[in-house]
């Protein structure tokens, strides 16, 4: 080969190496770009997963429990509120009457006889405040309450009796409701330091009491007392005392009564 062809052939060389060398492998910048754009989108995506698979875990799980508490539901019957009124009569006769009660209405109103969360609060000497509730889907701070309240005064032994017997027969056959505003039955010691108990409970709930059923015709004493500490007056809580039956027949009546009164004002749909 000649000189001349040698340099010519090193010079078309040299430009093809040189024409590959220019060319960059990569654009960082390309991958900072995609980087930028899909790694949020990218979480956004997660997060409405996530999110979505949250949601229906919580719907199949509150729909397991409204059929579960369906399951659970008992008419009021007359044989019902009977048998309640027999064990509570007895307890109520008992000096450990503080412990007893608040034991059966757990027992009673628990997951597996009427499938509610009963919560227990305890105060001053072994006494407790009782309650279970259906939450409000919409308004669950809004509160309605069924009341009923004993202590160890003899002449109000029956119709303490009575109230409670009515108020467990009615969460009975409510429970599984669906409801706006939380629908809570509670019994408590008929005392100035249940009642405040009751009323802090609220208060670091952040709750408002709309109406209160105050069951076992509660006299003008006790309904004094409610009002004073629950602030009624001053918080526009409605406040309307039961009537108690002076027999089981009579207090079937008035459960089934209690029941509508509770839905209406819970706004069940």
């Amino acid at each position: 080969m000649t000189d001349s062809a040698w340099q010519s052939a090193d010079s078309g060389y040299g430009m093809t190496t040189m024409t590959e060398a220019s060319q960059p492998n990569a654009d960082p910048g390309r991958w900072i770009r995609f980087a930028l754009v899909m790694l949020p989108l990218g979480t956004i995506l997660l997060g409405i997963a996530s999110f979505g698979i949250w949601q229906w875990k919580k719907d199949q799980a509150a729909d397991r429990s409204f059929k579960y508490a369906m399951a659970l539901r008992r008419t009021i019957s007359l044989e019902g509120i009977q048998r309640h009124a027999g064990i509570i009569r007895e307890a109520l006769g008992k000096e450990d009457r503080h412990l007893s009660i608040p034991g059966y209405l757990e027992s009673t109103m628990g997951a597996e006889n009427m499938g509610y969360t009963v919560r227990r609060v305890r105060f001053g000497a072994e006494q407790s405040n009782i309650d279970a509730e259906l939450t409000g889907k919409t308004r669950p701070r809004e509160i309605v309450m069924a009341l009923a309240l004993y202590d160890a005064d003899k002449t109000r032994l029956e119709s303490s009796t009575q109230a409670i017997a009515e108020l467990l027969s009615v969460a009975h056959e409510t429970t599984g409701e669906v409801v706006a505003r939380s629908m809570r039955y509670a019994v408590i010691p008929n005392s100035e330091d249940a009642l405040k108990q009751l009323k802090e409970g609220m208060r670091n709930d952040e709750e408002r009491l709309m109406h209160l059923l105050v069951l076992g015709s509660p006299d003008e004493a006790t309904l004094n007392q409610i009002n004073t500490v629950l602030e009624t007056n001053t918080r526009g809580t409605r406040v309307l005392p039961c009537p108690v039956g002076e027999n089981a027949e009579a207090t079937l009546t008035h459960a089934r009564t209690l029941k509508e009164m509770l839905l209406q004002a819970a706004e069940r749909p």
